[in-house]
């Protein structure tokens, strides 16, 4: 060691401790800006802790710092993956934020630093990876928690651990831990908040004073729906949707039963990547009898949403457009986009009318004009909408008398008009199909049915106005019985079709569903 540094540092050459005087004078403030740049470059950790201090939160100081101390302190670790955890939840970067929350959290709990367990277990909970979410609050081993010990660690130890249960559908573990420290949770805000939630959506009705209650629904309202989710959040999340609903167009048309619970352990639902949610409809039976809507409507963690009869499937990422779109199915409204190649409502031109916007219909007629048309209009929900004076045929071939026919379709000129307008849903056909028949819709402009963005037209608003029942998806029960028929269970598949068709109020409805041939 040369003469000079000795002199700077004011150090005498008979010192054999530098370290730990160094480390001593800094600690008490008392050291001089060169024995601190000293201490600094032999990399001295209370040195770099000092200056770490005194640095910009955030700053590119701040965190080079941070790493270097994070080698070896566990609070360091823990308050640089909270840095990086704040920038991922504002959406800077997020990734990458992400990923460097989980790598600084990792180290703190390799240092032993508790607190990191717990943080690093709600970031993987939040980023609904709940598996690890688990496999972390476990180690923590919760339930041998003193029921008085109410440290911040602890609380939100209790708090995880009853959210991922409830996720994960686990109610035997989610109501032990209620039980052992229900005390603590009613005296602390927070968890005061979290009971009430679990009361409110049902999730536990048979613990304490809950008891699981039947909602009866308007005896006016044909179309009731009762929403569930599998997750606290998802509840919520449900519960504004569906309150964003009554500023919606259908909202008049639609009411609903409280938001309730669904432990996803219950269900045996899957979905392919960007693909649609299928589920075992018999599991329903379960809670058949404490539904008291026409149907059912279910939030799951992920999948593409779709209607299934008489139920609603959807995912935590949509929104309300999503959900409006959905509900029309619901009330009889089908897509204007492509539907799926071999789509059982392009199959062939429609025997009867079949849904409120779209016919499915051939597309060239012979005959003469207005018994032509009188033809098509019975096969059409919308035909009282559309004016003597609008046409839905022209004439085709005219070069030749004898090859003269009629062709499907109101011409362009009467676009603003309610009419007859080819629509994309058969598209998927063959070209061969798409020359025979082809789906109509009664407006040109794209709609709701098209686009989730766009609105829902006032003419179909009052078709469901002056026709709400006719084109209704059965009951969530017919669901329920057409799963006990591919099981070949006979038996409870009439049961279920008898449960369905009770829901109906016309009479040739309720024979088709007893038929199973909706």
């Amino acid at each position: 060691m040369s003469l000079s540094i000795f002199l700077l540092t004011g150090l005498s050459t008979s010192s054999f401790f530098l370290a730990n005087y160094l480390t001593r004078i800094i600690e008490k403030n008392e050291h001089t800006t060169a024995q601190l740049n000293f201490a600094i470059a032999q990399e001295n950790e209370t040195a770099l802790l000092h200056v770490w201090q005194q640095s910009k939160q955030g700053s590119e100081n701040w965190q080079n710092l941070a790493k270097k101390l994070a080698k070896n302190n566990g609070e360091v670790a823990f308050l640089l993956a909270n840095f990086y955890f704040n920038k991922e939840s504002l959406g800077k970067n997020s990734s990458s934020q992400s990923e460097q929350a989980i790598l600084w959290y990792q180290q703190a709990i390799r240092l032993n630093y508790s607190r990191a367990s717990i943080a690093l277990a709600e970031l993987y909970f939040q980023q609904g990876n709940v598996s690890d979410a688990q496999n972390l609050i476990a180690t923590l081993k919760v339930m041998e928690f003193s029921h008085t010990q109410g440290d911040s660690v602890t609380f939100s130890a209790i708090i995880l651990t009853i959210k991922i249960a409830i996720s994960t559908g686990n109610v035997k573990l989610a109501k032990s831990v209620l039980r052992k420290f229900s005390s603590l949770l009613q005296a602390n805000e927070v968890g005061a908040s979290l009971l009430s939630a679990i009361d409110k959506y049902q999730v536990l009705p048979s613990i304490g004073d809950i008891s699981l209650e039947r909602v009866s629904t308007s005896a006016s309202c044909t179309t009731s729906i009762q929403f569930f989710a599998t997750n606290l959040s998802n509840l919520a999340q449900v519960e504004r949707l569906v309150k964003h609903f009554k500023h919606q167009p259908l909202n008049d048309l639609v009411c609903f039963s409280p938001v309730r619970y669904i432990s996803i352990s219950a269900l045996s639902c899957s979905s392919a990547l960007q693909g649609a949610i299928l589920c075992d409809e018999t599991k329903f039976h379960e809670i058949a009898d404490s539904v008291t809507t026409r149907y059912i409507a279910i939030m799951l963690p992920k999948g593409g949403a779709n209607v299934h009869f008489g139920m609603l499937y959807f995912d935590a990422q949509d929104n309300i457009d999503v959900v409006e779109h959905e509900i029309s199915h619901l009330l009889g409204f089908v897509d204007e986009y492509p539907l799926v190649k071999g789509h059982v409502k392009c199959r062939a031109s429609q025997q009867h009318v079949s849904a409120q916007n779209i016919a499915v219909l051939q597309n060239s007629y012979y005959g003469e004009r207005s018994s032509i048309r009188t033809k098509i209009l019975k096969q059409l929900a919308w035909a009282e909408q559309i004016k003597k004076s609008t046409p839905i045929l022209h004439l085709k071939n005219e070069r030749s008398q004898k090859d003269q026919y009629w062709q499907l379709g109101t011409p362009e000129q009467f676009k603003h008009e309610v009419g007859l307008f080819k629509s994309l849903t058969c598209d998927n056909n063959s070209v061969k199909q798409q020359s025979t028949f082809n789906a109509f819709k009664p407006l040109s402009d794209r709609t709701k049915l098209q686009y989730d963005e766009l609105n829902f037209p006032k003419e179909y608003i009052r078709l469901l106005l002056n026709n709400s029942q006719q084109f209704l998806m059965p009951s969530f029960h017919y669901n329920i019985a057409l799963a006990y028929y591919q099981q070949n269970n006979i038996k409870q598949a009439t049961a279920w079709l008898e449960q369905a068709a009770g829901w109906e109020s016309v009479d040739s409805k309720r024979k088709r569903i007893l038929q199973g041939a909706f």
